[in-house]
């Protein structure tokens, strides 16, 4: 896959694996892989952007913002996906990229298909 130094951190990029495409996303010292295509209309995933959402709070707090890096947004429609494990925000029990094992080692990005 290459260095995980040359990572971008919050940007995706395109790689392509065994003949599938992928986007890899570094946030921090995490790296995640899914699939390059959105599943609400093939879009390409890598040509989306990398952000936080809003969390889950009780009734009466202020809304909070967090999960930083870990939220894939498609560019066609805004669809949200969470990179740790592929589900949209708006339909997580229904719609989900597919997501791949990732390992970092000595500085080389492995994935498991």
């Amino acid at each position: 896959m290459g260095s995980a130094a040359d990572l971008d951190d919050g940007k995706p990029r395109r790689v392509e694996v065994n003949g599938r495409a992928l986007v890899l996303v570094r946030a921090g010292a995490a790296v995640f892989a899914v699939r390059d295509v959105c599943p609400h209309q093939a879009a390409r995933l890598s040509d989306g952007h990398v952000e936080g959402t809003t969390l889950a709070c009780k009734p009466g707090q202020d809304v909070r913002y967090g999960r930083e890096g870990e939220i894939l947004v498609c560019p066609w429609h805004g669809w949200e996906y969470d990179l740790t494990t592929g589900r949209a925000l708006v339909d997580p029990d229904r719609v989900r990229v597919a997501t791949y094992p990732v390992r970092v080692v000595d500085d080389r990005v492995l994935v498991t298909m």
